[in-house]
Formats: structure tokens, C-alpha cells, sequence
């Protein structure tokens, strides 16, 4: 390990001074969601507006429109999917488009799509919602079933239709509809209803409408309360905003739209999905709605925020009411050309967010992992900044935090701890790491050891910067800024290859002024890797993370050993984890499992 006097390192690593005392502040709460963004899959390799689910045999099923509507299937969650499947051709000169697709408690699948007529509009062409039904998970679809109808032309057209089954059996479908407003630019969120599995249904109902303006892309779901309903839309009638802002209208199940309901302009029951004083400039329309296993929502939708006339794709997580949506994040990397347009989200597995973008023309997704809190198991590692077999950190590959999406400077990080240690390790995908001054690479690891949730670094809020070749600077906080301060007992090492560097940090809990592991306790923490070119810094940072204050950070959940382990003879100890990737607690999922020896090795079975 090497240590010096970083000077440029540390004003150029965010080094910050503060005028004023620390203060207790409110402890960021909910999940902020990891993006997996070096491992990209094409799902199609043409077409717009995909959607993707999980079905109940484990299999995931997209649909996107492409010459009509295409199906694909992955049987490996994502990793590779067969070659399209034309359900919907177009005829007529009428393209069929944006799809929409849901699987229904009996196992039926359905897909619903809106044929849009092309010029020269005639009466006997109308824009309209259909849908094809399978009985077989897919392999057949029946003849096209007829849901509504509305005008021959753009102007008076129907857009976006999009699924929910209530619990009683009954399935909705929800479209945007100008039809009933021929002489004006006026638009609503219609819902049609069908209570035999998608085969009739009934006349649409108005469920959101603002005089004057547009209500448009209704995606509805079913909160985890299983009490209410909450439609996200794009809704272009908020005061001083002057573009679409994607938006939730909500009515609980009891009512479920009755009474000739519906929410007006004015209406309390009408909400911006994203504060606008959080996120000003998040602009945009094609929003798309989902409920996470924990309850937390998840929110998706497309903006040129931050890029000049691009449309990326950006997702918030928020609370089990599907409000209070922040830790914005962009699942792809896209550069300054690419547009990733007409997006939607996917909740699979145990919870892994599934990005589906209609990125430059390719149907792309991207995998990301909610997490409330990082996850360290019991373990001790060698702290030589290498990953051998002997390691084990909270995933076999140490990936448990992946990051990458903001800088394109991927990296994967993980943690562990023993009786006398916190131990973490960082990959960094970089070709040509600098370690050199001014603004070299590097992975910043902060700590707070009590948990404290203050607006400035403390006197138990601990900074550790690595360059990669495991040269170390340590801060502590002192109430208003960071301090550099020896700490001779830290460890730390780096390893530099051609296209990749890893990093390793083991911190005695003495260090951070601690008598031994806070199992149970609150301890915080925040990641940031840096990327220098010699003329400048990049900082790739977690959602909503700030560098100086704590109560933003991420709590670390230390695992506790099997109890029993921990009396073995010769420091052996066997342990068990029980939360699975996102965070969350499972009941019978052993995480980790191993030996381990005193001196640092270990040996897993």
C-alpha cells in the first residue's frame, strides 16, 4: 500500500469546505436502483414501444411493434431470446402499433395493440384497440377480438392501450382517446372493462380528462395495499411547466372509476409523480408504471434532461403509494447521437427492474437492482487487490454494486467483514488507469460508523480515497468539512491490468472507533468512482448520494453469522446469509457459505 500527500487528490476528489456545523437531518429513505449498464441485451434488433413481462412458467415474454406486432421469448431471464414472432401483421395500409401485454391469473396471455390507418384516411379505416389472445403460453394466438373504436383520422385518434386485472377477475384496458373531441386538441384517458378474460368488453368510460389540455399514455397498476389504483399518464396542464410531466391520477378499488367518475383538472386526486422542485428539468412524456415485491413503485419516463434534443430514459423508485418518486437514475449509456425513445419497465425474478429502451433504433434492456441497503457477510479476505476463489464477498464475482451509467466507467463493488474488519473491493473497467496527478482514477469509499444522519462529515464520518495502484489518502470529518488524517492501520491494495483495475480496502474497526463489528447497529456508506483524462474529473455517484452528508448515504447491513460458527476451534467459522440481491429479506436462501481460517484464508464448499 502506498500513501502520500495528495494535494490536487484531494481538492480535485471533491474535497469540500464547509461554513457551518453539522445538523441532524431526515435519513434518505427507499430503494435507489443499481444499473448493470456493461451488460446490455438486444431483445429486437428493430421496432419501438416494447413491453416485457414475466411469465408463471419463469419464462419473460417482449412485444414490440415492428411491421406489426412481434413476440420473443427468453427462457434464461433475458440472457438471449428467440427470433421474433409475428402475432399482428398489418394490413389494409393500417399498421398495427404499440403494444401492450399482461398475463391473466388463469394463464391467458393477451396482447392489445392500436391499429393506426395510414394516409389517405377512408370511413372504413378506423384507429382503434384490438387484441390476440393465447391459451398455450404463446404458442398460438387466436383471431383478432374487437375492443373499440374511435375516429378515421390522426386528429381524432386512440393511442397507447395498456393492461390491469383486478383481483375480482375483471380486466381493464386503458387507452388515451381524442375521438370525443373533434373540435379541439382536447384528450383523455378512456378504460374499457371486460369480465370473461379479454373476450368482450364494455364501452369506454372517461377516467381522466383536463380541459384544454392532453391526458395521454395511461399505464395503470395495482398497489401492494391491494386497496388502490394508480394510473400514471402525461399530462401537459401543469402551471409553469409548459411540457408534458408524467403525472398519476388514483381511485381506490372499492370505487374502481364508479359513478360516471372522473378527475379533472382540479382535482386532489391528481398528482405529479415527480417533485418538480426535486428535478426541475426532468421534463417528458411516455411514462410507465410498476410495483416492486416490497411495495415501492417504479417509474420510468423519457426526457432530453441533460442532453441537449436526445431523449433518454430516466427511472425514479417511489414509496408504497406510488408518490414521492426521487433517486432518478439512467439505465443506458447512450453518448450524445443516441435516442432511447417510447421505454417501459419490467419487474422479474426477485425484483430485478428490467429497463426495456427503444434505444437508436434497437429494442435494448438492461437489468437493475433496487437496494435500500448493501449487504456484508461475515468473512475475512486478503486485502491484495486481487478476486481469486478464496474471496467471498456478498456475490461470488463481488458484484453486488454495480455502476457505471452516468460516466460509461463500469465498475462493480462489494463488501464483507469479520471480527477486526470492514472489507471492500472495487473492479473498475478502465483502459490506461491514471494514478498520476492532476485528476487521476480513482474509488472514494466513505464510512459512517455510528449511523449518524447529519448534513457534514463528523467525527465519526470517515473518507478513504484509493488511487489504482492502491495509493491511499483518509479523511475524518470534523462537523463542517474533511480532514486529512493518518491512519496507519488501514490496509489497502491495487492491481492495474490493461483494461480493468481492482482496488481493496480492509478498515480495522478500531480505526473508525469501534471495539469490534456494529452488527445490528446503523452504519452508513458512499461509493464514488472517479474517472480523470487529464483535464478533468468524472465522478460516477449513487442516486441521490451526496458527498457530504451521511444521512444520504447507504445503510450497510452487516450479516450475522450463524451463531453457533462462531465458537469453533482454530478461528474457523461457517456462515449464512438470508437476504437476497435487492436487499430484502428471504426466508430459506442461503446467500454464502464457507470455511474460514485465521491469517485471512479461507476455503468455501
Amino acid at each position: 500500500m502506498k500513501r502520500k500527500n495528495l494535494l490536487p487528490f484531494l481538492l480535485l476528489t471533491l474535497h469540500y469546505s464547509l461554513f457551518t456545523f453539522s445538523a441532524t437531518i431526515a435519513r434518505y429513505n427507499g430503494s435507489r436502483i443499481f444499473w448493470d449498464a456493461r451488460n446490455p441485451v438486444t431483445v429486437f434488433s428493430g421496432g419501438g414501444y416494447a413491453r416485457m413481462i414475466e411469465l408463471n412458467n419463469g419464462r419473460l415474454l417482449a412485444c414490440c411493434e415492428s411491421g406489426g406486432i412481434k413476440i420473443s421469448f427468453s427462457s434464461n431471464k433475458g440472457k438471449s431470446w428467440t427470433s421474433p414472432t409475428l402475432i399482428a401483421p398489418n394490413a389494409n395500409n393500417t399498421p398495427n402499433c404499440v403494444p401492450d401485454l399482461i398475463q391473466l391469473a388463469d394463464g391467458t396471455i393477451l396482447v392489445a395493440y392500436n391499429p393506426r390507418p395510414s394516409q389517405p384516411y377512408t370511413s372504413d379505416r378506423r384507429f382503434g384497440i384490438r387484441l390476440r389472445r393465447s391459451t398455450n403460453n404463446g404458442l398460438s394466438w387466436s383471431n383478432e377480438i374487437f375492443v373499440y373504436d374511435a375516429d378515421c383520422t390522426f386528429e381524432n385518434g386512440c393511442w397507447e392501450p395498456s393492461f390491469l386485472e383486478l383481483p375480482s377477475g375483471e380486466l381493464q384496458l386503458y387507452f388515451a382517446d381524442e375521438s370525443p373531441y373533434t373540435t379541439n386538441g382536447d384528450q383523455q384517458i378512456s378504460l374499457c372493462r371486460s369480465f370473461d378474460g379479454g373476450l368482450t368488453w364494455t364501452e369506454p368510460q372517461r377516467i381522466s380528462y383536463r380541459s384544454g389540455y392532453r391526458d395521454g399514455m395511461p399505464v395503470p397498476v395495482l398497489l401492494s395495499d391491494r386497496k388502490n389504483i394508480v394510473v400514471a399518464i402525461e399530462d401537459n396542464g401543469w402551471s409553469g411547466v409548459g411540457d408534458f410531466l408524467p403525472t398519476t391520477v388514483r381511485t381506490t378499488l372499492t370505487n374502481n372509476w364508479k359513478g360516471n367518475f372522473y378527475v379533472s383538472g382540479t382535482s386532489s386526486q391528481r398528482n405529479r409523480s415527480i417533485n418538480y422542485n426535486y428535478c426541475p428539468q426532468a421534463k417528458g412524456g411516455a411514462p410507465y408504471l410498476r410495483v416492486l415485491p416490497n411495495g415501492e413503485t417504479v417509474l420510468s419516463h423519457q426526457s432530453t434532461y441533460g442532453n441537449g434534443d436526445n431523449h433518454k430514459m430516466y427511472v425514479y423508485v417511489g414509496n408504497k403509494q406510488a408518490k414521492d418518486f426521487k433517486a432518478m437514475s439512467k439505465p443506458f449509456l447512450q453518448g450524445t447521437t443516441k435516442n432511447c425513445l417510447w421505454n417501459s419497465l419490467a419487474v422479474v425474478d426477485t425484483g430485478i427492474v428490467v429497463a426495456v429502451g427503444g434505444l437508436d433504433g434497437k429494442i435494448v434492456m438492461m437489468k437493475g437492482y433496487p437496494m435500500n441497503r448493501f449487504q456484508a457477510p461475515y468473512g475475512s479476505q486478503l486485502t491484495d487487490g486481487q478476486l481469486t476463489d478464496d474471496d467471498a464477498y456478498f456475490t461470488k464475482s463481488a458484484q453486488q454494486v454495480p455502476m457505471g451509467c452516468e460516466t460509461g466507467t463500469f465498475s462493480y463493488a462489494d463488501f464483507s467483514y469479520d471480527r477486526e474488519m470492514l472489507y471492500m473491493t472495487c473492479c473498475v473497467f478502465r483502459r490506461q488507469a491514471r494514478s498520476e496527478e492532476p485528476y487521476p482514477d480513482g474509488v472514494t469509499l466513505c464510512v459512517e460508523s455510528k449511523g449518524a444522519s447529519t448534513d457534514t462529515p463528523i467525527g465519526t464520518s470517515y473518507r478513504f480515497r484509493l488511487l489504482p495502484d492502491g495509493t491511499l489518502v483518509t479523511d475524518k470529518g470534523n462537523g463542517r468539512e474533511w480532514v486529512q488524517t493518518d491512519m496507519p492501520s488501514v490496509q489497502a491494495a491495487g492491481s492495474v491490468a490493461s483494461s480493468n483495475y481492482r482496488v481493496e480496502l480492509a478498515i480495522p474497526w478500531s480505526a473508525i472507533g469501534l471495539s469490534t463489528a456494529p452488527v445490528g447497529q446503523n452504519i452508513s456508506v458512499n461509493l464514488e468512482v472517479l474517472t480523470g483524462d487529464g483535464t478533468q474529473q468524472l465522478v460516477e455517484r449513487i442516486a441521490d448520494a451526496s458527498p457530504i452528508k451521511p444521512a444520504t448515504w447507504m445503510l450497510l447491513n452487516l450479516i450475522e453469522p450463524d451463531a453457533t460458527s462462531l465458537h469453533a476451534v482454530q478461528g474457523k467459522a461457517t456462515f449464512q446469509g438470508t437476504f437476497d440481491l435487492q436487499g430484502h429479506p428471504v426466508a430459506d436462501c442461503l446467500t454464502h457459505r464457507g470455511i474460514f481460517i485465521k491469517g485471512g484464508k479461507k476455503r468455501l464448499y
